[in-house]
């Protein structure tokens, strides 16, 4: 176990985490090599200016935005400790501006562990896949609260894919599951898509169901990261195998992927987001400041030119807060739908594509 301090400053009277800090709080905290995060202690500090009651509040919502901040980085909101304590605690004196302006901070005490491999040395292809038996598909996970795999795992839906197309005589159950929370509805979407995505592709619909079970079956008691991530899963329960196999000759792998995204939503008529919305709309950037090999491309929709515009710039600020290269995403207008402002589409979908 290693213990490490850290702090990041807030502009005067702010609450609004800079993209300095930010950037700090990656390199501190996520860009520690064989090390991960377990845990993170926050304090919320004030500089003297104003009265007690409103550093208090200040100080709160400053430590509350750097934990917003860790949970849209991955981090469970049960790993966080949240404190804070206006100006009553100055670590550097009030009496120069500099020390003002190193009071406003947040402190971060961040416990980190030695890591194991994020992802399985196990492919899917290496699978026995034998009738009866039921089987977690390696490096195939979610981004947080979406139907929207992480980008490693786009390429393990072509593994999946080639195994399925070449060994003909398998019928499989895709099986949905989900940590903390019972969310049926996200399990159950997550199982389907991985179905759909199978069919679309060649193979035989009526070789596949599938089933979310919401966190009904963990694999672990979750008494950490690493218990928790090994329950948000998905498996193949293989119903039964005639043993028929393929040669598969001058295979393609899927390239693009288009993803709905009913998660993320403007409020009617209006240019911004409510606050989940805006949320989920992070978990997507982080997982795209990390990706190499592959192209966003948002599709936003609106009722009319001027708030199309409107959409598209508040939807590039955020990314933009978030994704470092422009290079990985853009975002464009959605045009290819009527216009109708009782619509029950999504208000965008992103196209992922391989470079």
């Amino acid at each position: 176990m290693e213990i490490k301090s850290f702090e990041v400053y807030f502009i005067y009277n702010s609450d609004k985490l800079t993209r300095e800090a930010r950037n700090q709080i990656d390199e501190w905290l996520f860009g520690k090599d064989r090390m991960r995060l377990v845990g993170v202690e926050l304090g919320g500090h004030c500089d003297s200016m104003g009265t007690d009651a409103y550093n208090m509040d200040l100080s709160r919502r400053r430590a509350e935005n750097v934990r917003l901040y860790l949970i849209s980085k991955g981090l469970e909101l049960k790993d966080i400790t949240l404190n804070y304590c206006g100006r009553t605690r100055p670590k550097y004196s009030n009496e120069t501006e500099e020390g003002k302006a190193k009071n406003r901070r947040c402190e971060l005490i961040a416990e980190f562990v030695v890591a194991e491999p994020g992802h399985s040395e196990e492919r899917i292809a290496d699978l026995e896949l034998k009738a009866g038996e039921r089987y977690v598909l390696p490096n195939l996970h979610f981004i947080a609260n979406q139907v929207v795999p992480h980008w490693y795992s786009l390429k393990v839906m072509n593994e999946l894919l080639l195994v399925l197309l070449q060994r003909r005589g398998l019928k499989v159950e895709i099986q949905g599951h989900v940590c903390c929370n019972n969310d049926h509805r996200l399990s159950e979407e997550r199982a389907r898509f991985i179905t759909n995505f199978l069919i679309s592709h060649g193979v035989d619909p009526g070789r596949l169901q599938y089933k979310g079970f919401g966190n009904r079956r963990p694999a672990e008691k979750e008494t950490n990261e690493e218990t928790r991530m090994k329950n948000r899963r998905i498996e193949a329960f293989v119903l039964f195998d005639t043993g028929e196999r393929i040669e598969v000759k001058g295979f393609t792998p899927v390239n693009s992927w288009r993803f709905e995204l009913p998660g993320i939503r403007f409020f009617p008529a209006k240019n911004n987001m409510p606050p989940a919305s805006r949320f989920n709309l992070k978990l997507i950037a982080s997982d795209i400041e990390n990706s190499f090999g592959y192209r966003y491309t948002f599709y936003i929709k609106a009722d009319n030119e001027r708030l199309m515009k409107q959409r598209i710039a508040f939807v590039e600020r955020e990314l933009a807060g978030e994704i470092r290269s422009g290079d990985k995403y853009k975002v464009v207008a959605w045009e290819d739908i009527p216009a109708n402002k009782y619509h029950i589409l999504p208000d965008m979908y992103v196209l992922i594509e391989k470079k």
